[in-house]
């Protein structure tokens, strides 16, 4: 494998925008590891039996990733038992750009300006990977993502409990998207990953009808991102056309001169403006912990042998991860921000709010800043109840209600070890910045899902299973973008268990994904806004339609015995 570090994301804007990718990129990540169906929530935990049912499992757990989907399910194993999995998963994701709308067309017409994203198609298939303890984003070989999990439970003579721990990814997931990409402006790359190392787990049946369970997990999380910025706000189109007058009108100072009063042309005239258009800046971020704690609760219930009832809940949980960024502002941000500063209103106005400087003379060089940041991550708190119906001695049908409060996550809060030029910009302009510390709301919901799944028992040893999980995305219609372009999606699923001796199964469970967000201009704040006094945070697509679609393809293999 290689390591991509891509420094050649390298030309970064608006200090506030560049965080705001961060953001995104940090918030797709986080929003992986409980949240049903608002990214890519248990498509990755290797888990064929699960797959196979459509994640409609809840009355009716998986061995022993019962820890995860319910750990009262963990009281049906005996003996000692171990269980192999491996996952093999592809994705690809496409973003077709349309027209702008109206009022952008005007002002691009009137300004003469070009947007080479309108008309063109985002296309990526290529897999990248975030590695525990390994900076940077590594391009996956093959096209398809290969990962050995698995876990084992013990439950000792003559006792009712069953003790468990098991290695799972509830969130494996990146993308490389190409150097002229035209989603490179919401993500050149990105990787999240969570993997779950220990999970000290029990289920403990009270009776013949009644089980509970309990799981305590310990995780590894990590995100990495690069993107490159734009700001299409047509506020720069005003400040570029009044630079440019004043170029014209020879009233800019020449190489030599002293410094006037005030300089809104920059320290060379012969760089090119900082416009709404220009591919301003790069950022990059890295970030990880070796500590992330959850717990999940569970319960079995089975009055009668045809009917069983199942509940799962899973805490809500925090976490900060380290990381590293850097920033490397364009020619046209040094430009612009260097003269105005050392002009004598960019002193004065130092002296009463801090100013960007344009990072002309940074010891990482010339526009480039760098350090380390602290993210503070809240994973939901997370709710399933469902039902396992055995209606004829063959057929078994499944269906489970799922909840995420992401209504209740107001932000992602972002921690530097500095103040940075964007976060003294996006201090003047925004409540939600500070100098050392960026929030950025994500208003997203808490939402109800759906899974149903079917069981043929077609002989002694052979079960033949299906599954369809319609996924409600958590991302509201007006917050779509296409960091993760991840709308309502549909999963489609089948698979088989067989019993090849005593206390042998081997398992197979099949996943085909489809997610599509259609998002006319101005139809998100988190992408596309034409609302130019609030769309800052991070909005390089103002007023221009897309639409956007995500396939996997997931194959889940199990192997579970006796030692």
């Amino acid at each position: 494998m290689a390591v991509v570090r891509h420094q050649n994301c390298q030309q970064y804007t608006k200090g506030r925008h560049g965080s705001g990718a961060v953001v995104m990129a940090l918030v797709a990540g986080l929003l992986a590891p409980p949240a049903t169906a608002a990214l890519v929530e248990n498509l990755t935990m290797g888990n064929a039996k699960a797959l196979a049912l459509g994640n409609a499992v809840t009355a009716d757990p998986p061995g022993i990733d019962s820890i995860h989907f319910n750990p009262a399910g963990l009281a049906r194993l005996k003996g000692r038992q171990y269980e192999l999995k491996v996952l093999a998963a592809a994705m690809s994701f496409t973003v077709e750009f349309g027209e702008h709308d109206a009022k952008s067309q005007q002002l691009i017409d009137a300004f003469g300006y070009e947007d080479d994203v309108v008309g063109q198609t985002s296309e990526t298939s290529t897999i990248g990977l975030r590695l525990p303890y390994q900076e940077g984003i590594y391009e996956w070989p093959a096209p398809m993502l290969v990962v050995p999990l698995g876990g084992a439970s013990y439950r000792p003579p003559n006792s009712n409990i069953t003790f468990a721990t098991a290695v799972y990814a509830p969130m494996a997931a990146g993308y490389i998207r190409d150097e002229d990409d035209p989603a490179r402006f919401m993500g050149q790359y990105l990787s999240l990953a969570k993997i779950t190392y220990f999970s000290p787990s029990v289920g403990i049946e009270i009776n013949d009808e009644l089980s509970v369970g309990a799981a305590i997990h310990f995780s590894w999380q990590g995100v990495t991102a690069g993107t490159r910025i734009r700001v299409p706000n047509f506020a720069l189109a005003f400040g570029e056309q009044l630079t440019k007058q004043l170029q014209d009108q020879n009233l800019c100072p020449n190489p030599g001169d002293p410094e006037p009063p005030v300089n809104l042309c920059g320290i060379d005239q012969e760089i090119a403006r900082l416009g709404p258009y220009t591919d301003a800046a790069s950022l990059e971020f890295d970030a990880e912990t070796g500590m992330v704690t959850g717990v999940n609760l569970g319960v079995l219930w089975q009055p009668v042998q045809w009917f069983t009832w199942g509940a799962v809940y899973q805490f809500e949980s925090s976490a900060d991860l380290d990381g590293t960024y850097r920033l490397g502002y364009s020619d046209e941000w040094v430009n612009f921000f260097t003269g105005l500063s050392q002009s004598d209103m960019g002193r004065a106005l130092n002296v009463l709010i801090p100013m960007p400087t344009g990072q002309a003379n940074s010891p990482y060089g010339r526009g480039v800043e760098q350090g380390d940041a602290v993210i503070n991550v809240i994973t939901p708190a997370h709710f399933a109840t469902g039902v396992s119906l055995q209606l004829t001695p063959d057929w078994k049908f499944n269906v489970d209600a799922k909840w995420t409060d992401w209504g209740a996550w107001d932000g992602l809060t972002v921690k530097f070890d500095q103040a940075l030029d964007f976060t003294k910009l996006a201090s003047i302009v925004s409540e939600y910045s500070e100098l050392t510390e960026l929030t950025i709301p994500r208003h997203y919901a808490s939402v109800w899902n759906w899974a149903f799944g079917a069981e043929y028992q077609y002989n002694q040893r052979l079960a033949l299973r299906f599954g369809y999980e319609p996924r409600k995305s958590s991302i509201p219609d007006d917050k779509q973008d296409v960091l993760l372009p991840l709308g309502d999606a549909d999963l489609y699923t089948c698979g088989f268990e067989y019993e090849m001796g005593e206390g042998q199964l081997l398992a197979l469970g099949l996943g085909y994904l489809v997610a599509s967000a259609d998002v006319p201009a101005n139809g998100s704040t988190n992408a596309n806004s034409t609302d130019d006094y609030h769309n800052f945070i991070y909005n390089p697509y103002a007023g221009t339609a897309f639409e956007s679609s995500a396939e996997a393809f997931l194959l889940e293999l199990s192997y579970r015995s006796q030692f």
